[in-house]
């Protein structure tokens, strides 16, 4: 029986037609600045699956792929041919692109997350640099990038969970993904703010991840990979730039998220948690130490 099936991603409907039973899941997120989507094939296709979409707005897609795949695209009736590997990243200009062929031999799945070019000329607009004219070189191009695919992670469990995703979260991935995006594959401008510190656009994105990595916590050399500096380099410029170390900064917005719980009627226990410390004891260790007062204190203390 053949299948014809529309799945919209947010804004951006996708059809997919073949002549199997339906073995394609598209899960989407949208929330505030996040556009993205989680596609796969659980099972692979002993044929070809077209792909085509319309997109009226000036936009590109980051595809973070966790299994090897190859895919055809047509632009301007001339056929591109490409196979990316488990942990690649691909860059598409979406305007230019007519239709796209998946060959789906083997199982399938990849997060593409959207840049539209209103959310880029946002980004330069707050870091007060030039317009950003392009991403890439061409209208598609396939590299390896650790750190996409290490944010792609932290955004991935949120598809089982869409209603857990905050808004704040959802703006500070997107700002973190456009800003690197732009900064290593665009022409986003390096302006720096102070002499030996980290430029409007490091500095930017280093608050941006610390932000999404409360829970969790993020290693230095993982910040400082994220801005094209050395471990050292960047814990110094860091410094220079927000008068904090990075610890000392995670740890302060830790404090703050806290307090926005505390607020509430949550257990101390829960927001600890929720907080990104490691328990009770340690949320009020650290909160004392940053507050003056206890968090049971502090909470008393709004009544």
């Amino acid at each position: 029986m053949s299948l014809n099936r529309v799945v919209n991603v947010g804004k951006f409907p996708i059809s997919v037609n073949h002549g199997l039973p339906a073995q394609l899941s598209v899960r989407a997120l949208s929330k505030s600045k996040l556009i993205c989507s989680e596609v796969r094939f659980d099972v692979g296709l002993p044929a070809r699956v077209p792909q085509f979409a319309k997109y009226d707005q000036d936009t590109y897609c980051l595809g973070i792929t966790f299994k090897d795949q190859q895919s055809d695209i047509v632009v301007e009736g001339k056929t591109s041919s490409a196979i990316r590997r488990a942990g690649q990243t691909q860059l598409l200009y979406l305007p230019a692109i007519k239709l796209i062929d998946f060959s789906v031999p083997r199982p399938r799945h990849a997060i593409e997350i959207l840049l539209t070019r209103s959310f880029m000329r946002e980004i330069t607009e707050d870091l007060q640099v030039p317009q950003i004219t392009h991403l890439g070189k061409s209208f598609r191009e396939i590299f390896d990038d650790e750190t996409l695919k290490r944010l792609a992670f932290r955004i991935h469990p949120y598809f089982d969970s869409p209603d857990s995703l905050d808004p704040l979260y959802a703006d500070n991935f997107m700002w973190a993904v456009g800003i690197y995006a732009s900064a290593n594959y665009g022409n986003l401008s390096v302006r720096r703010r102070k002499i030996g510190g980290l430029s409007t656009w490091q500095e930017r994105l280093a608050k941006e991840v610390i932000e999404i990595s409360l829970i969790g916590g993020i290693g230095l050399a993982e910040l400082a990979s994220l801005c094209g500096l050395r471990t050292s380099q960047f814990a110094h410029a860091f410094k220079i730039s927000t008068g904090l170390a990075p610890y000392q900064w995670l740890a302060q917005r830790r404090v703050e998220r806290a307090k926005s719980m505390l607020t509430r009627t949550a257990p101390l226990s829960e927001i600890a948690t929720m907080s990104g410390f490691a328990d009770q004891s340690h949320l009020t260790r650290i909160f004392s130490r940053e507050v003056g007062v206890t968090p049971g204190q502090w909470r008393r203390s709004l009544n």
